[in-house]
């Protein structure tokens, strides 16, 4: 039976996954002169947006189902929580002006060079933001991907 923390390592990929993706996707695009493939691009944004509220939301049942594991640093949490609240408000800021594009170019044979700048700005910040993210996330319940700043001190048995 699936719990939080089983649909939270579920979903949380698709933002990190899904920014990295739309970003390649949209400077391939961009190269290519694509409009089709860049208003393709708006779309995909938008669903990535959409996926990247159920990964958040699921973040605190989660939390919950670590609480009081063995070598489970709240602070890592924390920080983890905070940094997927900035991606989610950056998330939704990004699928707003994709949808915003999309709906906007729709009989548009070419979008606004504004707007492609702009979005690839956003997709840039995303991709950033979302694979720190995801760095923090795997730091939670995974000891060997710790920063020295962040382990606690353990003794290794042999």
């Amino acid at each position: 039976m699936l719990n939080g923390a089983h649909l939270h390592l579920l979903l949380n990929h698709f933002p990190i996954m899904g920014s990295l993706f739309v970003t390649v996707l949209f400077i391939v695009a961009l190269i290519s002169r694509n409009a089709s493939l860049q208003k393709v691009s708006l779309w995909f944004l938008v669903g990535i947006a959409l996926l990247t509220v159920p990964a958040y939301l699921t973040g605190d049942p989660a939390q919950e189902a670590v609480r009081g594991l063995p070598d489970i640093s709240t602070a890592i949490i924390h920080s983890h929580e905070t940094m997927a609240r900035f991606g989610l408000i950056l998330m939704f800021v990004s699928g707003l002006i994709a949808l915003a594009g999309a709906i906007l170019t729709f009989k548009r044979p070419k979008l606004p060079p504004v707007l492609l700048s702009l979005v690839l700005v956003v997709l840039l910040l995303n991709s950033g933001l979302f694979a720190y993210v995801g760095f923090l996330g795997g730091q939670i319940h995974h000891e060997e991907i710790r920063t020295p700043s962040t382990t606690t001190t353990t003794t290794l048995k042999h």
